[in-house]
C-alpha cells in the first residue's frame, strides 16, 4: 500500500481550515478565559488537520 504524500494544496487547506476555525471560535467565546479559549483554538486546529489527513487518506484505505 503507497501512501500519498501532501502538496502545498493540502497544507495550505490545513492552514485555512485552523485559521477559519480559531477565528470562528474566538468570535463565538465571550465568558471564556484565556486558557479556555486557547484550549479550544488548540483542539479546533488539531481537528482541521485531521480532516485533512482522513481525505487525503481514506481513498487509499478503502482501495
Amino acid at each position: 500500500m503507497m501512501l500519498p504524500h501532501l502538496t502545498n494544496g493540502d497544507i495550505v487547506t490545513m492552514i485555512a481550515l485552523a485559521l477559519i476555525g480559531t477565528l470562528v471560535v474566538a468570535l463565538r467565546s465571550k465568558h471564556m478565559t484565556v486558557f479556555g479559549l486557547c484550549v479550544k483554538a488548540l483542539l479546533v486546529d488539531i481537528g482541521a488537520v485531521l480532516i485533512v489527513l482522513i481525505a487525503l487518506f481514506l481513498p487509499e484505505m478503502v482501495l
